[in-house]
């Protein structure tokens, strides 16, 4: 029976549900307001974000490591704001400077914005005092801001700016990963940074609280028993999930499905091991002690040699002929640098269950491996091979899609290679998965550089397209796919 990308990542965890007495999956690792755990400061973080969107006036950083919740914090923070604080949340936030007041104008109601970036600074300036006289303050929200270019970033402070005799007419959060410190080091931004009045970071968990954080997500899930997993287990697991939330929760599902699948009503020291074992060992590295290749963030994160691998698939064979493998299903994909074209990008409202496309079921896709930015794309002597038929047709039907004057809309990018090699076997991984006939593919050029890009759909707003995006079957969301206009993906079209 056919079931949504949505629905996916449930069905696996609901393998074990009944056999633990549990309504709901406890460790998704998509984040969820209903499983705040408001343990090793997270609570006091929380009070501390919605008293600054209420009363303080300027820019706040909020750090955290790669998995430590911080997505969760601020979507749960929005949905706390008083009636009076209106939040513009931008989820992915790679926008060129000509974008980014774009963006911000089109969340705030703004559709006719002028051409020029002093016209739409003029309309924002303009929509803002409106909303000031009416008693409204507004709060922008970036996630993952650690990947703005600093020109973008540069186009915030002129936000920052903007305000009345007495009181700013915007209060700024930008919660990013460790780099953000970083990147507002740069002595371009130091007067972004003199303008930071509160810095919060999310700690990793210690010991104890990652021990009530397990706790915490079973009984939300309607666990009601004593402790479900023995001292043993919990201890490795601890260990092993170095504090950081999102790792907690895949070692514990895996951990469940694996004592599950052995029929046993506790988790013990050899489940939590299998799970550790089948994850791949540079999730479980802490994102800091990695080497980490600064790309040009946002842009330039395209540059990437795209490696297909169709080895999913024989594991997915494996699973339905042998009972200890169910827990193999629950592998992370491994987490892939986004493809860095502007994004658009709007959570104020969960998508209704109408407007989302209706996707397949989830086929592992190819895996999409990025190559050192130091690579230049130059340097590639092997000549891309000649396109095929179904290729072929692909890129026609984009043509005729951005033929269009004007061009309207908007589409996902999945993807964005540095050559055609590889092309067609990915476009049919994800046809297995998507109606073929919204797939798009084309050679664009990016500041000089080409690539093949492929792209899912059509969608009159930005907002339809982030709820497209949401419903995506987890190993395509893997790559972190992200909102882009077909105006914009036809000015970047090649020859």
């Amino acid at each position: 029976m056919a079931v949504s990308g949505a629905r996916y990542t449930h069905d696996m965890s609901s393998l074990y549900i009944d056999h633990f007495g549990l309504v709901k999956p406890p460790f998704q690792i998509t984040p969820d307001p209903d499983f705040f755990f408001s343990g090793g400061r997270r609570g006091d973080i929380l009070a501390a974000l919605l008293h600054v969107a209420a009363h303080d006036e300027g820019i706040i950083t909020l750090v955290a490591e790669v998995g430590s919740g911080k997505t969760l914090l601020a979507r749960l923070m929005i949905r706390r704001l008083d009636a009076q604080v209106f939040a513009v949340y931008l989820a992915n936030p790679c926008f060129s400077r000509d974008e980014i007041m774009a963006a911000i104008g089109r969340d705030m109601g703004l559709t006719d914005l002028p051409l020029t970036l002093e016209g739409k600074l003029a309309a924002l300036s303009k929509e803002l005092l409106r909303r000031h006289a009416l008693g409204q303050r507004v709060v922008l929200v970036i996630d993952e801001a650690h990947a703005m270019p600093v020109e973008s970033l540069e186009e915030i402070r002129l936000l920052s700016n903007l305000e009345t005799a007495q009181h700013k007419l915007i209060n700024i959060m930008l919660f990013g990963q460790p780099e953000l410190d970083v990147l507002l080091a740069d002595p371009h931004l130091r007067q972004l940074r003199d303008r930071v009045i509160h810095r919060f970071e999310l700690q990793a968990l210690q010991a104890s609280e990652t021990s009530a954080y397990i706790d915490h997500r079973l009984r939300a899930a309607g666990w009601q028993g004593a402790d479900l997993f023995s001292p043993a287990a919990m201890a490795r697991l601890v260990k092993a999930s170095d504090g950081r939330a999102r790792r907690i929760n895949l070692l514990a599902d895996k951990a469940l499905l694996a004592a599950y699948a052995q029929g046993a009503l506790t988790v013990d020291l050899a489940h939590v091991n299998a799970a550790v074992q089948e994850l791949p060992m540079a999730s479980m590295r802490p994102e800091s002690k990695r080497r980490r290749f600064h790309l040009p963030l946002c842009g330039a994160s395209l540059v990437g040699a795209v490696i297909m691998t169709v080895v999913a698939v024989s594991l997915l064979d494996g699973l339905r002929a042998a009972p200890r493998a169910a827990s193999v299903l629950l592998s992370s994909p491994p987490k892939l640098p986004a493809s860095s074209l502007p994004a658009v990008a709007d959570a104020q409202s969960e998508p209704p269950a109408s407007t989302a496309p209706q996707i397949a079921p989830s086929v592992p896709a190819p895996v999409v491996k990025v190559a050192q930015a130091t690579a230049p794309v130059a340097a590639l002597s092997v000549q891309p091979p000649k396109l095929g038929a179904y290729v072929q047709a692909v890129i026609d039907r984009t043509k005729v899609r951005v033929s269009a004057d004007p061009v309207t809309g908007y589409t996902v990018q999945l993807v964005a290679m540095d050559s055609s090699a590889g092309l067609e076997q990915y476009l049919r991984h994800i046809e297995a998965q998507l109606p073929a006939a919204q797939i798009y593919a084309q050679s664009s050029d990016y500041y000089g550089k080409t690539y093949m890009a492929v792209y899912f759909g059509y969608f009159a707003s930005s907002k339809e397209a982030y709820l497209a995006i949401e419903s995506l079957p987890p190993l395509i969301k893997a790559n972190r796919p992200l909102v882009r206009s077909w105006a914009k993906v036809k000015l970047e079209q090649t020859p």
